[in-house]
């Protein structure tokens, strides 16, 4: 814990002494049902304003950023929760005043409201963490196939009496590679899962003795029609 952190809950945890003791000492003509109701209330809209200085909504490290997507979610109910909330003290103690039952009843309503937003926004919060997992596994698996394409490029470099059309082929294929766009329907995976496949067969190829350059430049070529017909794939 940095000292930030621990100047932070010192503040806190003097403000909030001062909302109690000003309600205790200001208060006075009003009924202590109604002082405790007014410091809980009070003590919430104070905990909302301060609590993202103690626990931030937004997380850096998280590369999904979730809660950028759920921000102004978040800041809507909790805005319109404070709004009201003060609102509803001033008129009902000040301007109005109404019984404590009456009170009680405004101020759970208004809370529920919040804690609807909070569930709102909790939901966004997951919907967006659910559509980022979906994008980086589309991704990953397009970087598998480049992986696997690289893997055959380098090793085939390293031989000797290659013939043309095969490295012209796989350094065709890996820059090929490069325009693929992620693509989440159940025919891209299969294609995607088939290519990476292929190419792994074509890798453990290069080791046979002898090296069988036909049985290659077949494997590469349908390397190539599975690639063109992954390119044709559309996203759900």
């Amino acid at each position: 814990m940095n000292t930030k952190h621990i100047y932070s809950i010192f503040l806190l945890i003097l403000g909030e002494a001062l909302v109690i003791f000003s309600f205790l000492h200001f208060g006075q003509n009003l009924e202590t049902n109604i002082i405790s109701l007014n410091i809980i209330i009070s003590s919430i809209i104070y905990g909302l304003l301060f609590v993202d200085t103690i626990m931030p909504w937004i997380d850096l490290k998280d590369k999904s950023q979730k809660s950028i997507g759920s921000i102004g979610l978040l800041g809507f109910f909790t805005f319109f929760y404070m709004l009201f909330a003060l609102c509803t003290m001033v008129y009902c103690n000040s301007l109005n005043p109404i019984p404590f039952t009456s009170q009680l009843i405004i101020q759970g309503a208004l809370l529920f409201f919040l804690f609807l937003g909070f569930l709102l926004t909790f939901n966004s919060s997951e919907n967006v963490r659910e559509v980022y997992m979906e994008e980086s596994n589309n991704r990953e698996r397009i970087d598998e196939m480049k992986k696997a394409t690289k893997a055959v490029q380098l090793k085939l470099d390293q031989l000797k009496d290659i013939p043309n059309d095969v490295i012209s082929n796989i350094n065709s294929l890996q820059a090929n590679l490069r325009f693929l766009s992620p693509c989440n329907s159940q025919d891209a995976i299969l294609l995607e899962n088939k290519f990476i496949d292929e190419m792994k067969t074509a890798y453990n190829c290069i080791f046979d003795i002898p090296f069988n350059f036909e049985k290659m430049n077949e494997i590469i070529q349908n390397c190539e029609r599975t690639f063109q017909e992954r390119k044709q794939a559309i996203s759900n």
